[in-house]
């Protein structure tokens, strides 16, 4: 025999190990989640939702199982539909699932688009890690005290605005929101029709946007690549993206060069962003730079990521008040007892008022408002209750499902303060609707905060209620969620804000 056999002939018989092997190990390698059964060449395309991705998951889940497992376009997406399930591989397990996927708009820096350093979206990392750190830093609950004049200051604005124009109420919730967010992080105040404010909107616009466009985005630089120049130039896409731009840069840049000023005048309000550049000033000058990367992406993160989900939060709030009155009474006769109404609401009689506090948690369970959460991505194979879940695959948590678990929430619908007032086995909805494990919001304890002064505060001075047709009679308008990571609700400001008393009116009025 020749060389070419004798290679041949030894080859063979490692060849046939070798497929024995892979044979052997695939046998042995536990079966991915079930789902629904894959289609030739698009497989389950078309079983991922494009519209209340939380309610089609929860069906799915309701059909196959807590854990579901969907594959498309050469992606594996895994969807937790029950608690113990994302507490099991989230908590227990969190090193596996810090992950974030990529998130391929990010990467269309030839576009300039610059949402980079929104380190909600950044995979795990040490550029992560330092990012977060020092994000926690500034937002321990004990950190956060110091700026509670901000959150006061801000719920003023909002009850004073409601009682001179109540029916501008989508407008005072933003910018009461946007308030409280600017002064805390940069000492910035808020003026009527900020244009700070409507550029923070349409920045984050530009998240949804780039996610729901991402499948053609990833090609456009190709694409536009073969077209000629002055075609390039008078693309709709090119224009809006360009907006987008615009828009980020000035998230990002405009509130710090304010933050910087100020401090440099000695006419700044306290706030977050002056106690990073106080620090930064104590390092040499090549440390101090990469500090205030890392400090400027901190702040720029926490403005894009509390207000559109706080005002999501208060959307449902007042809607609830509008088709439960009931509730709402309930709550006014806690506060008036302990709080009475000569002075407005604080953090320090939340202990006192458990009715209140149970309506904040509902509100927060009710509908989230971001009820799919923020997509992780598994760092390495793993296997729970006898299936795989493979690494890189893309994680999902329907949060909406968890916190419309019929056996958990009976009649979850509807909107209940009571089912948080029968002890430690009801789960807390804030377990759940800031994150989980490694990647849970550090904001959380600010946030939830806020949203108690908030609430609180509107309720002990307002009475809601479905608006009025022309002839005085109830209108209920159907609220409709919105797709996207944050879902807002639509009309959902077509209620009736009116101060509950003139002693509460008086109390508005005599604010500072």
């Amino acid at each position: 025999m020749g060389p070419l056999a004798d290679t041949l002939l030894l080859g063979f018989p490692l060849l046939l190990v070798y497929l024995c092997r892979m044979a052997f190990v695939a046998k042995r390698r536990p079966p991915l989640p079930p789902g629904p059964p894959p289609l030739p060449f698009v497989e389950s395309l078309f079983d991922i939702p494009r519209t209340a991705p939380w309610i089609a998951y929860r069906d799915l889940c309701k059909k196959y199982g807590n854990l579901v497992c969907l594959r498309a376009l050469g992606q594996t997406i895994v969807v937790i539909g029950d608690a113990q399930t994302a507490v099991d591989l989230l908590e227990k397990r969190s090193a596996n699932y810090v992950d974030r996927p990529e998130f391929k708009p990010a990467r269309l820096y030839v576009l300039s688009i610059g949402w980079d350093w929104n380190f909600v979206f950044a995979r795990y990392g040490q550029w992560w890690r330092d990012r977060r750190r020092v994000f926690w830093q500034h937002f321990r609950p004990d950190a956060t005290n110091q700026y509670r004049e901000h959150q006061q200051q801000g719920v003023r604005r909002l009850v004073s605005s409601l009682l001179a124009s109540p029916e501008k109420l989508n407008e005072h919730l933003r910018d009461a929101v946007s308030a409280i967010v600017l002064g805390t992080l940069y000492g910035m105040e808020v003026v009527e029709n900020d244009p700070n404010v409507a550029i923070f909107a349409k920045g984050q616009e530009s998240v949804e946007f780039l996610i729901a466009n991402s499948s053609w985005l990833e090609y456009l630089p190709t694409v536009l690549g073969h077209l000629p120049t002055w075609l390039q130039a008078n693309t709709g896409i090119l224009r809006q993206l360009a907006e987008i731009r615009d828009a980020v840069s000035s998230i990002y840049n405009t509130p710090w060069k304010h933050a910087k000023d100020a401090l440099r005048r000695g006419d700044g309000q306290t706030c977050i962003a002056h106690h990073m550049l106080e620090r930064i000033a104590q390092s040499d000058d090549e440390v101090a730079a990469v500090q205030e990367v890392v400090c400027k992406d901190v702040v720029g993160t926490a403005y894009a990521a509390a207000i559109d989900t706080q005002i999501a939060t208060m959307q449902r709030f007042f809607v609830a008040m509008s088709l439960y009155p009931d509730v709402q009474k309930l709550a006014q006769a806690e506060l008036d007892s302990v709080v009475g109404r000569s002075r407005m609401p604080e953090p320090e009689d939340r202990d006192r008022l458990p009715y209140v506090d149970a309506l904040v948690k509902e509100t927060l369970r009710w509908y989230p408002a971001v009820p799919m959460g923020v997509a992780r991505r598994v760092m390495e194979n793993d296997e729970y209750n006898g299936y795989l879940i493979p690494g890189g695959a893309t994680v999902m948590v329907n949060e909406w499902a968890i916190m419309h678990d019929e056996k958990m929430y009976p009649d979850p619908e509807r909107f209940s303060p009571e089912r948080h007032l029968k002890g430690p086995e009801t789960l807390d909805p804030t377990s759940v609707v800031f994150g989980m494990g490694r990647r849970i919001c550090p904001g959380r304890y600010f946030a939830d905060t806020t949203m108690f002064l908030l609430i609180a505060s509107v309720l002990q001075l307002f009475d809601i209620s479905p608006r009025l047709d022309d002839h005085s009679r109830p209108v209920l308008t159907e609220a409709r969620p919105t797709t996207g990571i944050i879902s807002h609700l639509e009309n959902w400001w077509h209620c009736t804000v009116k101060p509950r008393s003139l002693e509460t009116e008086k109390l508005i009025r005599d604010l500072p």
